[in-house]
């Protein structure tokens, strides 16, 4: 009788086995109906316009490994710069390291290629990332001093490029106190990342508050012998690695404290634009970071932001129909392919260009396309993790809430094709 339970239990087991995975392959074979009046209600990016008054215009993107989404940075950054008060662009990116590459943007020395290191993450080493901050540089070339652009990071996963950023600064400022920041910021730092001493945290937090202080105190004489942005860069700097200290130690939230950090760095970034320019700043981070409803459980940015500043905060989501996404995977990267199953993104299948704008303001709620887009649908998510599990449970890499929940507007397209990462 056990033998027979037995048996009777693995048959059961194996049927219910079965049938999921028939479900999965129908759902994954199953397509998305017609949306009526789509492609009226879409358009070219070119045509992006932001509401009046808008002070941070945020582009997320649903992968880190597809090139389309790193492509999509330069050309939304340059319809904004022609089409709007938007001069800065800010990444999902290591402060320090994009203060250095803002000093090629600028007209300063250096090799593109290898400043891409500097920007913070491996995804970033690749040559839609050299174009974006070459295209900076060369607009900057002909722009009035007024109108240039600006290149800053929001992020605090790293230390050693605020060092560099801080020293360099006072190399130019002060002789003495170069020396002695240099020297104390390496005994305890160390001269790359994850190099830091953390018995000496007391220290490093009162030495980065002893030169913020100094910073704060000279801003006038140092602003005169460089300049009101710099300084306030470095003052920034200080204050990453604090963050960056406080990150590292972090053992309870350490998510919830990334996005909180990031957002009181966007809000010192657009202070310093406002103040010095005038203008506004574009963020450019993963959709998870940005959206308006906390959409993950991991990332916060975009609700903070939303919250603090309103109908001033304008958010463009991105999707895909498929991907073929640059993953990390057990033994190096792999590229992983996957269906969102939005219902949106299947629309551009079959039309002229595989990239298309909708602003939602602009839809009528009770058309086809304004009731999809106010209704819970299946979008692509996926960020810089991998495995195996992903293949057969679709929560590991879809959303499920309305789009007008998340986001201002979207840009959609049918498939997008991984990146390609300079070793």
């Amino acid at each position: 009788m056990n033998k027979l339970n037995k048996k009777t239990k693995t048959i059961i087991i194996a049927a219910v086995i079965a049938v999921v995975a028939i479900i999965v392959c129908i759902s994954h074979f199953k397509k998305p109906g017609r949306i009526d009046g789509f492609e009226s209600a879409v358009t070219s990016i070119d045509n992006i316009r932001i509401p009046e008054g808008t002070r941070i215009v945020a582009l997320g993107e649903a992968t880190h490994g597809n090139r389309e989404f790193q492509e999509l940075k330069r050309d939304v950054l340059e319809v904004l710069v022609n089409n709007s008060n938007v001069r800065a662009l800010v990444l999902e990116g290591d402060f320090g390291g994009c203060c250095l590459v803002n000093d090629y943007i600028q007209g300063g020395e250096g090799d593109p290629k290898e400043l891409v290191n500097h920007l913070g993450y491996r995804i970033y080493r690749t040559q839609q990332m050299y174009d974006l901050i070459e295209w900076m540089r060369q607009y900057n070339e002909t722009a009035e001093d007024g109108d240039k652009i600006r290149l800053y990071g929001m992020d605090i996963q790293k230390d050693t490029d605020d060092k560099v950023y801080i020293e360099n600064l006072y190399e130019r400022l002060d002789a003495g106190k170069y020396a002695d920041y240099s020297a104390r910021m390496d005994t305890l730092l160390g001269d790359s990342y994850d190099t830091y001493d953390a018995s000496k945290y007391d220290e490093i937090i009162a030495l980065m508050d002893e030169i913020e202080g100094d910073l704060t105190d000279n801003f006038d004489a140092y602003a005169g012998i460089t300049s009101n942005e710099e300084v306030q860069r470095a003052r920034i700097a200080a204050g990453v690695i604090r963050y960056f200290m406080d990150l590292e130690l972090n053992t309870t939230n350490y998510h919830k404290f990334r996005d909180t950090a990031m957002k009181e760095l966007v809000d010192r970034i657009l202070a310093l634009e406002e103040k010095e320019y005038g203008t506004a700043i574009m963020i450019g981070c993963h959709n998870g970071h940005m959206t308006e409803n906390n959409s993950s459980n991991f990332t916060y940015l975009g609700s903070f932001l939303n919250e603090s500043y309103g109908d001033s905060y304008f958010t463009i989501g991105t999707d895909y129909y498929y991907t073929s996404d640059n993953l990390p995977g057990t033994s190096g990267r792999t590229v992983e392919r996957f269906c969102s199953d939005d219902p949106l993104a299947y629309q551009v299948g079959s039309m002229p260009e595989n990239r298309y704008y909708i602003d939602f303001s602009t839809v009528d709620p009770n058309s086809a396309v304004g009731k999809m887009i106010n209704r819970s649908i299946s979008t692509g998510s996926l960020g810089e993790d991998y495995n195996i599990t992903y293949k057969f449970v679709k929560a590991y890499h879809q959303l499920n809430y309305a789009p007008t929940d998340m986001y201002d507007a979207m840009i959609l397209y049918y498939e997008v094709n991984p990146t390609e990462i300079w070793e």
